[in-house]
């Protein structure tokens, strides 16, 4: 923000300083005449009167809902208004100073439109390559008292090969937003250019279309891009964590589907790497809501909140005291724990780096298997156990859906595990326990925070561990008492087993499912 009021106090005052210290020291043989009774004045009075207007609402918008996106907007309408005060404050304008004046204006303006491109397609401005066209703006200013002399058509003709030079910059960027609109505005200048450098039409006439051109080029820069500009970041400063794992869900598969074809034509090598760097660009560089939306995920029901705030009172306070006392309560919560079978033996066998990925890979298949049930949550994993539990987030009891949907994420994690095998190429086997009743939620101890859930009826579905058979569901006799009430839409292979000896808890029946 600091080096756009610089470029703006900068524009204030270069006209001037180009004024009286070039200027004015050189004798102009054309175009000092007065404008004001002249009919371009009224013309261009009125044109700049409607144009203040506009660009008076427009500022006035975007200082009450400022959004530190759009400083270089702002920062070319203030010099767009400038440049009309300029005209309208002046009561003896020459047509020179008027034309100087204009020359400045495109000077300091155009940079900040070609940045808004810039900034709309993810490019640096360097990458349009800007010099050749501040060097045809340059010449203009500074060959302006000699006009229509032999030296100013030679540097004419430069100006003519480095703003060529430009327009192809842009042609090879066609396929970009906004760029056709930016190829319009400047042929249309240089139509004008072309028209005033050959005299075509009354230096009058010529004044008045350069005015009302720069008018409709600034309004659409402004208005129109600028709009876009903003929905843009808005849309990308409020994404979320999904989101985010939807678009690189997206490029993963792009890119697998570059990387198994061996034969990709360059046309479809560009689109493939324009398309993937689309969808990084809608990916925040700002990444604080993220990180926000993720201490969430991990400290749901506002604890993470609670959790700050204590923090800041530990800090605070001269004495140590226990301020992690912010629990919830819940009833009749459903609890399902997984293991992989022969774990113990298989992390024996094979390398801690194998031992990983195999676990990464299990994990991520549950957690998108976990994505179909919207009652579910997953809690955590420890080695190879993988917590779950529903619902902590309801609004009312819903524990016949959450039973429900338990059951049909125990089936498919089952018949998921059989898709992922041991370096031997053998299948893995699953255990999985289930159980309901009463849990506190919260955060035990204050080093590194993390969700616990804690209760007798997670101690019983961890326990129905030890006697679970592999490849199956066993649940107490709570869940199965709700199961009449339960359409599960297939057939259950339900067995009983009676006596079922449970560590630290005693006898129990239980109930397994055999897919």
């Amino acid at each position: 923000m600091i080096v756009l009021f610089c470029y703006i106090f900068l524009y204030c005052n270069i006209d001037l300083i180009i004024n009286k210290l070039y200027i004015s020291n050189i004798e102009i043989p054309i175009n000092n005449e007065l404008i004001n009774n002249s009919n371009l004045y009224y013309s261009i009075l009125n044109i700049n009167i409607f144009s203040l207007c506009i660009y008076t609402l427009y500022i006035i918008k975007n200082i009450i809902f400022y959004n530190q996106n759009n400083n270089t907007s702002l920062t070319l309408a203030f010099v767009y208004v400038k440049y009309i005060l300029n005209m309208l404050l002046n009561n003896n304008i020459t047509l020179a100073e008027l034309e100087i004046n204009r020359y400045i204006m495109w000077l300091f303006a155009t940079p900040l439109m070609l940045n808004m491109y810039c900034n709309v397609n993810n490019l640096k401005i360097q990458d349009i390559n800007i010099y050749y066209h501040i060097v045809p703006v340059f010449f203009s200013i500074f060959m302006y008292p000699y006009k229509y002399t032999k030296i100013y058509y030679y540097f004419t003709f430069i100006s003519y090969i480095s703003l060529y030079l430009f327009m192809k910059t842009l042609f090879n960027k066609k396929h970009l937003s906004f760029t056709n609109i930016y190829i319009f505005i400047w042929v249309l200048f240089s139509i004008l250019n072309i028209f005033d450098t050959y005299q075509i039409i009354d230096s009058y006439d010529l004044n008045l279309y350069y005015n009302i051109a720069d008018l409709l080029s600034k309004m659409v820069v402004n208005l129109i891009i600028n709009d876009y500009h903003e929905k843009k970041l808005t849309q990308i400063n409020n994404i979320d964590l999904q989101t985010v794992q939807f678009i690189s869900y997206i490029i993963m598969k792009i890119k697998k589907y570059k990387n198994e074809n061996s034969i990709i034509t360059e046309k479809c090598g560009n689109f493939i790497d324009y398309t993937i760097q689309r969808f990084l660009d809608k990916i925040p560089k700002n990444k604080v809501s993220l990180e926000k939306e993720l201490l969430k995920k991990i400290l749901p029901l506002n604890l993470d909140t609670e959790y700050i705030n204590n923090t800041n009172l530990y800090i605070n306070s001269k004495t140590k005291t226990n301020t992690n006392n912010n629990t919830r309560q819940f009833n009749m919560i459903c609890i399902l724990f997984t293991d992989i079978v022969n774990y113990t033996e298989l992390a024996n066998k094979y390398s801690d780096k194998i031992i990983f990925e195999l676990l990464s890979n299990v994990y991520n298949k549950f957690d998108n298997i976990i994505k179909k049930y919207s009652h579910l949550q997953k809690i955590e994993t420890i080695g190879d156990a993988y917590m779950v539990v529903g619902d902590i987030f309801r609004n009312s009891t819903n524990h016949k859906q959450v039973i429900k949907e338990i059951i049909l994420f125990g089936l498919d994690v089952i018949k998921e595990i059989k898709n992922i095998k041991t370096p031997d190429n053998n299948p893995l086997c699953l255990r999985i326990r289930i159980n309901i009743g009463n849990v506190s939620v919260g955060i035990l101890g204050n080093e590194i925070p993390r969700l616990c859930v804690v209760g007798n009826s997670v101690n019983v579905a961890s326990r129905l561990q030890s006697t679970a058979d592999k490849d199956s569901i066993q649940f107490s006799k709570h869940i199965y008492e709700q199961f009449e009430d339960i359409e599960f839409n297939l057939k259950l292979n339900i067995v009983k087993k009676d006596n079922v000896f449970l560590k630290n808890i005693g006898s129990i029946p239980t109930f397994n499912i055999y897919p």
